[in-house]
């Protein structure tokens, strides 16, 4: 059983368009305003009138592990995030398809593929904090296939690497562009499921057949008619760093495009917050790893502020604590103000709380649990965890 306990809030922190689990009533028991209806205007203006300057509720001083996933989807239009799961699944099996044609020397086709990617591009400009949730959502595991996991992340990153690119302010045909070298880059992969066997043995030259899985990729769909060259050099240089230490060929900032920049740093995020093998490292800290990183010449700069931008310091999806121990699921980025974003909590009526306009701030990520079961990145791995080949 959850242990009961009474919280008082402003009643500034009561966003409009917000429903509430419970009755608030004033302090003779008059009922203000039903459970389940909208905050509005109106309600903050007659509780302002009344003097009435805070809210206590009642609720449980424990989580259910389990709601966090369903609530923040909730706090999303269904049909939004539905559509968006919809294409996902939909690139999944066209990848796959189109992977399997070129495998077999038939005929390929990456049009719809393509209609895929675009479709991505569509929602994320429609609505980045519903796309950023769905990336956020943990894969299913259990049960699927290495080639399944792989289609799915080339999916995510997609998505990712589309935000940070409609972020940027780059043209949508340069968004498309990226999605689909996005999708493509680890085609190759698809291909080869017994690299990510834990009885492979990673010596030096596992890592270097490994690190040529661009140029593989690139050499497999080169030539396919609507995979243009700019697509085939985003493939190619996708794991190359701005130092010039990333492969296959060892580029340095200058010699690599804008558009392989973004897919670089959002390949690097998912890759540590989402590792095919074993268990993420928190989505903050993972970010705050890659600015340890970028201040030391690994990563674009540039690229990294344009990705925090659209996702704030602590991702949408991230569970959190708040500076009175309350845990809370993000829901929304601020733009301009990436350490207080829009909350939902996961106690205490599950009230969604806009960081910028509240006194309350978060003190660091909850790793106990929510939608990733992740790890805290120590200081000591800051040199070794991003060189990983289980990614």
């Amino acid at each position: 059983m959850n242990e009961e306990q009474t919280w008082v809030i402003p009643t500034g922190d009561l966003q409009i368009g917000t429903t509430l689990s419970f009755d608030l009533t004033d302090g003779s028991g008059q009922v203000l305003h039903k459970a389940g209806l909208p905050i509005n205007e109106r309600l903050k203006e007659r509780l302002k009138k009344k003097n009435i300057h805070s809210v206590t509720i009642r609720g449980a001083a424990r989580f259910d592990e389990g709601q966090t996933e369903s609530l923040l989807l909730d706090s999303f239009p269904p049909q939004t995030i539905s559509a968006i799961q919809s294409a996902v699944e939909s690139a999944k099996n066209s990848l796959r398809n189109f992977v399997g044609s070129l495998a077999t020397d038939r005929d390929a086709n990456v049009m719809e593929l393509t209609g895929n990617v675009g479709q991505f591009v569509e929602q994320a400009t429609r609505d980045v904090a519903s796309t950023l949730a769905v990336i956020a959502l943990a894969p299913k595991k259990a049960n699927k296939e290495i080639v399944e996991l792989v289609a799915e992340r080339s999916a995510k990153l997609a998505l990712l690497s589309i935000v940070t690119s409609i972020v940027n302010s780059d043209e949508p045909e340069e968004s498309l562009d990226i999605g689909l070298a996005a999708i493509l880059h680890d085609s190759s992969l698809l291909l080869h499921p017994e690299w990510f066997s834990l009885a492979v043995h990673r010596d030096s030259s596992f890592l270097k057949e490994y690190q040529r899985h661009p140029i593989e990729s690139a050499e497999l769909v080169n030539g396919t008619k609507g995979v243009s060259t700019n697509v085939i050099s985003l493939i190619t240089q996708l794991h190359e760093q701005a130092d010039g230490s990333g492969y296959p060929r060892g580029l340095k900032l200058a010699n690599s495009l804008p558009g392989a920049r973004i897919l670089n740093i959002a390949d690097a995020y998912l890759a540590l917050v989402e590792p095919l093998t074993g268990v993420g490292s928190a989505p903050s800290d993972v970010l705050a790893y890659l600015c340890f990183h970028a201040s030391r010449g690994k990563f674009c700069k540039e690229m990294l502020q344009r990705m925090i931008q659209g996702m704030s310091v602590y991702p949408v999806g991230s569970t959190v604590v708040l500076d009175n121990n309350v845990k809370a699921v993000v829901v929304q980025g601020n733009e301009g103000s990436p350490l207080k974003p829009v909350v939902r909590l996961l106690q205490h009526g599950n009230l969604r709380i806009d960081l910028k306009e509240s006194t309350r701030t978060i003190t660091g990520p909850y790793t106990g649990s929510g939608l990733h079961k992740c790890e805290r990145i120590r200081k000591s791995q800051m040199h070794e965890v991003l060189w990983r080949t289980d990614h």
